[in-house]
């Protein structure tokens, strides 16, 4: 991979190919030769590269583009030439948020955390916050944002930290987000491999994605067949996908102007289906018949397997349901594949390896970094009588992404070596030092206008895309937030395609009871909700909505638990709330039941977190009580359930393809499970192992999570351990597997 430097040098002579001597790089762009030594690619000695060498030089190329480089290439009597497109959107807009407009978009955009656009939504930020005039070290500290006083000067506070008390959304993950929404975004065409209803594979070619959506758990897209005149949409769920490759060319179509993403969510349907199966479990609560929401066959066979219900084999007559025939077949060939891959003595994975970093493209988001960097010194200098600025009045902005201030050192520091006119400067006491730490940045561009590098700090067509996607979801979540609207208009004054983009991205959950809760935060009065199997009547102050992943939760105080907390103790509830009680619970609300903290004493636990799906009924309730809110919940309780190493954990192989027909790569596979676990094992140099660790309740729930993720993947994970839970996936599968062939449940005689 060529280094930020370089890269860097690149996207310079690029920007200043306009203004050079020769007339073949003013008009046609630099030689093809030339960009491949800026970029430190060496050739053969005719002249060609080698496969690995094509590979680096393919993913320079797009390493630029991801930066904002519209680089094109165009074939003349003098070879291959590169160029950069002219465009008017360029230019860098005047978007200035407020730190407390920052601070709510600093939020939700963390609802990407551990997803394939973790990386995106992080450098969005760090954009937004070194081109923010309101987010200078000045500005945050004339706001009071400010670190407490070390013995030097009062620093602004570290941004990473500065973002709402209460962190209400985390997305589900899929692993061709990012495609989807590049796609969307630079008009580019996919071809993919996609799973039909039936379970069939088929490759979906040279499709046009028109809009982005979420609802019912599922992210969908909206496209069209290029090469087809009709240009009729076609909706597909991307857990279809199991193969995405995007195609440089461009879709010339204009987009449409009508489509509007809110009403063409509206109109998927999250159907049941109906089928005729047997109940294996002996504490089965599910009804005759088994209704399945389901979109296909595969869906089918895989909720009645993680339900433990067999499907009966389909009636031998004409008039027997195909769904009954088929989802019966991909019932019986899923649990074949599963109690093949879950039989006989398990494979030593070798020594487990820690997780301790995420995969990034260190080498984008230097440059980025870099160009950051190089606007703010301009800002700086034109405040500041055209004086350097040092280093250091960028660590705590840099910051915004993780704990850990950031350095441009290193990349400044190798373009000294390799040019002699660069816009930074040494320190005026040694002149001759290149030390990271002693280099100043100057506003030197050196001719590099109009296409100046300062451009390059505005956000990406695909970044500004996923903003505005997670403004529609900041909508439902913070419903009545005043700075969403002061955001929108800012945001499309500086961005023209923003409203646009708004009307084709959307997400749009299906909740139950999603209005009446919606209703309940905006009266700010108390609720009794009934919540649980046995529908129990809790008495609670709503606070907050949250997204976790999949699932939606009414985050509220329960004075339920609260009353019989302090009944146990003979006390009265006390009329203002002890600040060691008010942090927020982890988990669901568990029949008011009490955390044991590590020294051993009880806590009492009155935040809890009700999932929608799981509450019955909402009725006002009188007055509501205003609570102090401390701690991060959701990250707190996504942390504690999921990473932290003294809960259960499940060991899993991520299988070759051969186990899906058509299915996802490994690498890709593997790329979605690392962002989850905290343990490895590679395998002939590739990760094959994953450590995952999860919350497990009262009820075995974190267990049952487990086992339905192996059987959604039909054969693509094996749970390798622990020993009990993988003997117990293996008796789930042999029981329904006996069960299928007498045609009744396990222990029930089959009739003669």
């Amino acid at each position: 991979m060529s280094t930020a430097a370089q890269l860097y040098m690149t996207l310079h002579r690029l920007a200043t190919a306009a203004e050079a001597p020769d007339t073949a790089t003013r008009t046609q762009g630099i030689s093809r030769n030339e960009l491949l030594t800026l970029l430190g690619i060496s050739t053969r000695a005719n002249g060609s590269l080698s496969e690995a060498q094509e590979r680096a030089f393919e993913r320079a190329k797009q390493t630029l583009r991801d930066a904002g480089a519209r680089i094109t290439h165009v074939t003349t009597d003098l070879g291959e030439r590169y160029r950069l497109e002219p465009s008017n959107a360029a230019k860098l807009p005047a978007w200035n948020p407020t730190a407390e407009e920052f601070r709510l978009i600093n939020t939700i955009l963390r609802g990407w955390e551990g997803t394939e656009l973790q990386d995106d939504a992080y450098r969005i930020l760090r954009k937004i916050a070194l081109t923010s005039e309101n987010l200078t070290d000045e500005a945050l500290a004339a706001a009071k944002i400010l670190e407490p006083k070390t013995g030097k000067r009062q620093r602004a506070k570290n941004l990473y930290t500065y973002r709402e008390p209460l962190q209400r959304i985390y997305f589900s993950d899929n692993p061709h987000l990012n495609e989807l929404f590049t796609a969307y975004a630079e008009r580019k065409t996919v071809t993919f491999t996609y799973q039909t209803a039936a379970g069939a594979t088929r490759v979906q070619e040279k499709v046009s994605v028109a809009g982005i959506g979420y609802r019912y758990g599922t992210w969908y897209f909206v496209g069209y067949y290029t090469e087809s005149s009709e240009r009729k949409e076609y909706t597909f769920r991307a857990s279809r996908i199991q193969k995405l490759t995007m195609l440089s060319r461009i879709d010339s179509t204009p987009i449409n102007a009508t489509f509007n993403a809110k009403n063409w969510l509206e109109d998927i349907k999250g159907y049941e289906e109906y089928l005729s199966v047997v109940e294996v479990s002996a504490d089965s609560t599910l009804s005759e018949p088994f209704t399945v929401p389901s979109y296909g066959t595969i869906d089918s066979a895989v909720a009645a397997t993680s339900y433990s219900c067999v499907i009966e084999p389909p009636e031998e007559s004409e008039a027997a349901s195909t769904r009954q025939r088929d989802s019966y077949a991909a019932q019986q060939q899923l649990l074949r594949t599963l109690t093949d891959l879950h039989s006989g003595a398990v494979e030593d994975p070798g020594t487990w390896a820690d997780i301790n970093q995420r995969n990034r493209n260190n080498s984008l988001d230097d440059l980025v970094d870099l160009l950051l960097g190089l606007h703010r010194a301009d800002r700086w200098a034109s405040a500041h009588d055209e004086a350097p600025m040092p280093l250091n009045q960028l660590n705590a902005l840099y910051s915004v992404d993780t704990e850990k201030n950031r350095a441009l050192g290193k990349t400044i520091a190798e373009i000294f070596a390799r040019v002699d006119t660069v816009p930074f400067d040494s320190d005026p006491k040694d002149p001759d030092a290149l030390k990271p730490t002693y280099i100043n940045l100057l506003p030197d561009f050196d001719g590099a206008t109009p296409n100046t590098l300062l451009n390059y700090a505005r956000l990406t067509d695909t970044e500004l895309a996923i903003l505005v996607f997670t403004l529609s979801a900041a909508d439902i979540l913070h419903p009545a937030d005043a700075r969403l609207g002061s955001i929108r208009a800012a945001l499309a004054a500086a961005y023209p395609n923003a409203p646009v983009y708004a009307q084709h991205l959307c997400f749009a959950p299906e909740e139950p009871l999603l209005q009446e809760a919606t209703a309940a935060l905006s009266s700010g009065n108390a609720v009794t909700i009934g919540y649980g199997e046995r529908a129990a009547d809790r008495l609670v102050d709503p606070y907050a909505l949250v997204l976790h992943r999949d699932h939606m939760y009414l985050h509220a105080w329960c004075r339920t638990a609260e009353e019989r907390y302090y009944a146990a103790r003979g006390e009265e509830v006390p009329e203002y709330v002890p600040e060691a009680f008010a942090h927020p619970t982890t988990g669901e609300a568990e029949n008011g039941e009490v955390a044991e903290s590590e020294a051993g004493e009880k806590t009492p636990t009155f935040w809890r977190n009700f999932r929608l799906t799981r509450i019955n009924h909402i009725h006002e309730a009188g007055a509501g009580r205003a609570h102090p809110v401390t701690g991060d919940t959701v990250p707190n309780w996504h942390a504690e359930q999921h990473n932290t190493q003294t809960n259960p954990f499940a060991e899993l192989r991520i299988h070759p393809t051969e186990h899906i027909p058509s299915g996802e790569p490994l690498d890709t596979l593997t790329a979605t499970y690392m962002r989850r676990s905290t343990h490895h094992v590679k395998k002939a140099s590739r990760t094959q192992y994953v450590r995952i660790h999860y919350y497990n309740n009262a009820h075995g729930a974190g267990d049952k999570n487990i086992l339905d993720t192996v059987i959604a993947h039909r054969g693509a994970l094996e749970l390798v351990g622990p020993a009990h839970l993988r003997a117990a996936l293996l008796d789930q599968l042999q029981t329904l597997n006996a069960s299928s062939r007498r045609g009744a449940p396990a222990g029930v005689p089959a009739e003669k």
